[in-house]
């Protein structure tokens, strides 16, 4: 098979395309985090609890689409660095409200910066009106494929990962 084949056959495979620009990402914003001794994780992390604090594990949780202990871990491993603080919740005895310490804060900014750099040479020679779609879109797909994890793989747990009805429910990180 030619090269230009096989080009053809990925670029026409959605979830190709959906692999490969995950694998980008993670490898741009690596190569940016690593050395403030962050993961790809705790950077995206730090930006959604700095756009929603105070904010539950769960609601944590599902904002990261991840799953609770998987997060649970990440916080402890933040708290313990001194870039989070977690305290009970007023409003419910058994929840916990996490949020950045100022060290936090300090380091939010650069992430920031980061994050915006990134998206900025990603979306180039996009307008606001093809971003806008790419997002809608790809939290259709991500519908789609909840449904049919529901519905195909009986008894598989599914992760707390559900694309927002309406665009721009969750904050918008790199």
């Amino acid at each position: 098979m030619s090269n230009s084949s096989e080009t053809g056959l990925a670029v026409s495979n959605i979830g190709m395309l959906i692999v490969s620009a995950r694998r980008s990402i993670r490898q741009l914003v690596a190569g940016k985090v690593v050395p403030l001794d962050l993961t790809p994780h705790h950077f995206w992390m730090l930006l959604v609890i700095a756009k929603a604090a105070p904010l539950s594990l769960g609601e944590l949780a599902r904002a990261m689409w991840m799953d609770n202990p998987t997060v649970s871990r990440m916080v402890q491993q933040m708290t313990q660095r001194g870039y989070l603080t977690v305290g009970p919740d007023p409003n419910h005895g058994r929840r916990i409200r996490i949020r950045l310490t100022p060290e936090g804060v300090a380091l939010n900014e650069n992430l920031v910066e980061i994050s915006e750099g990134l998206r900025g040479q990603a979306e180039k020679n996009m307008t606001d009106e093809e971003t806008a779609t790419l997002r809608d879109l790809l939290c259709k797909y991500i519908r789609n494929l909840d449904v049919m994890v529901a519905n195909d793989l009986p008894g598989v747990p599914i992760r707390p990962h559900h694309a927002p009805e309406a665009p721009g429910k969750l904050p918008s990180v790199s």
